[in-house]
């Protein structure tokens, strides 16, 4: 039997009732083909205790190494699932909120609005409006930004903001080209559109301060999906840094820093795990060369937190031959699981139904009427040999259990929570054409 490098996520293989090798998550009754079958597929499955085991692994390295205070505030557009989002902020947890619908939903869940960030390149003068009124920090994007905000507190006297500034270090990492936040241009040539430099970002405070308006804190993000903070995180966080002393320095009131997200998960067996000790040894060594001791150290981690707790499961409808090629259909599809097609993603595949059986090689596709839609593009994938019948488990995979789309109207998967021995249903099934069409204002044959 050989090993799976992918088990340290909350899995173990072990007997069926029956005797056979099955994929289970770890101390549940069932293993992950029996939940498939006992429940609709496409089927995302969310396993909260490997939620709650990453935030404590968060906590408790820097607890041990970090001298000063540190807040978690968790991306929430790496996962706005209710049901996890609750567990999260149970353990804590503020939000780096991406939209004003991520913050109205955080004050929903009853997380403080001094918990809650909110960072966007975009926002309408309505947008801040409501922001303002909330109470929540406000992470300014733009020189733009700077000037609504002040235009609104002087025709409707609004409450004075907590503001932030985003700095853009000028250094960008990511896990893939698309998830690049920092520098000038993407791998791909497109100009970045986030933050500032820090000659803007000087400007922003000065004109803000004239405005009886203060900022205390410093953001910065490269972008998501790295593993080793050693290069593009510690060149950025040491800039940061620099330019953090010089604001102090000259305005008294910034007393916060925001290292962004980024820190990505181990998706492949030649990868290694993020370091979240080297990470914070970074944190550490950069704050100490350049003197600054923040009051207060954020961060914003998503895929971190919550990736690899989830799966995607889909049965298999058909396997057959073409041209040379070795096709397993299954019943998802670049809707229901958009990763690979929007990223370029590599997820690993694992045949649950036959865990240790002998590998070949198959092209895993969707059921969408795309020849992109397939889960291994160009490059065939080793599997436990598949039969029609089969499930198939794609790893790494909740922050798409509520991005994906309707694409040829086969309706969004079926989403469900793990907790402790009951599995809690998150949705009511897989998405029907009702509930697809709910969205307009008449129904089709009206």
């Amino acid at each position: 039997m050989r090993p799976y490098w992918w088990l340290f996520k909350g899995f173990e293989i072990r007997e069926d009732r029956s005797g056979r090798d099955k994929v289970f998550i770890r101390d549940f009754p069932d293993d992950l083909e029996a939940i498939a079958r006992s429940n609709p597929t496409p089927m995302y499955l969310i396993n909260a205790d490997r939620v709650v085991e990453k935030i404590q692994l968060v906590r408790k390295a820097f607890c041990s190494q970090y001298p000063g205070s540190a807040e978690i505030h968790f991306a929430m557009k790496e996962c706005h699932i209710p049901q996890v989002l609750q567990l999260i902020f149970d353990q804590g947890c503020g939000i780096d909120a991406a939209s004003p619908n991520e913050v109205r939903l955080g004050l929903r869940l009853g997380v403080p609005p001094e918990k809650i960030i909110h960072t966007s390149p975009s926002l309408s003068e309505q947008n801040l409006q409501e922001l303002l009124n909330t109470g929540v920090r406000i992470n300014i994007d733009s020189f733009a930004q700077a000037r609504t905000l002040v235009r609104i507190r002087q025709k409707n006297d609004a409450p004075a903001p907590k503001l932030s500034i985003r700095l853009n270090p000028g250094v960008g990492a990511g896990g893939d080209p698309y998830s690049v936040t920092g520098g000038v241009r993407s791998p791909q040539g497109v100009p970045v559109k986030f933050g500032v430099t820090e000659e803007v970002a000087l400007k922003i405070v000065d004109y803000l301060h004239g405005n009886a308006l203060s900022v205390d804190t410093l953001h910065f993000h490269i972008g998501s999906g790295w593993l080793d903070p050693e290069y593009a995180f510690r060149r950025a966080l040491r800039k940061l840094s620099q330019f953090y002393g010089r604001l102090s320095e000259r305005f008294g009131t910034v007393q916060r820093i925001d290292v962004g997200g980024g820190p990505g998960v181990r998706g492949r067996a030649d990868q290694e795990c993020f370091s979240w000790k080297k990470y914070i040894s970074v944190i550490c060594e950069c704050f100490r060369e350049t003197g600054i001791k923040p009051e207060v150290l954020m961060l914003e981690p998503g895929d971190s937190l919550v990736l690899d707790a989830g799966v995607l499961l889909a049965k298999v409808n058909a396997v057959e031959e073409k041209n040379g090629v070795e096709h397993v259909y299954v019943d998802a599809g670049m809707g229901s699981f958009p990763a690979v097609r929007l990223y370029g993603e590599w997820h690993e595949i694992v045949n649950v139904s036959h865990p240790y059986g002998r590998l070949k090689e198959y092209s895993v596709d969707g059921n969408c009427c795309e020849t992109g839609d397939s889960f291994t593009l160009d490059h065939l994938r080793r599997l436990e040999e598949v039969r029609e019948g089969d499930v198939l488990a794609f790893l790494d995979a909740t922050g798409f259990a509520e991005q994906s789309f309707n694409y040829c109207l086969w309706g969004r998967a079926h989403i469900a929570l793990r907790r402790g021995d009951r599995l809690i249903p998150c949705t009511a099934g897989v998405e029907s054409l009702d509930r697809i069409l709910s969205r307009f204002e008449t129904s089709a044959g009206t």
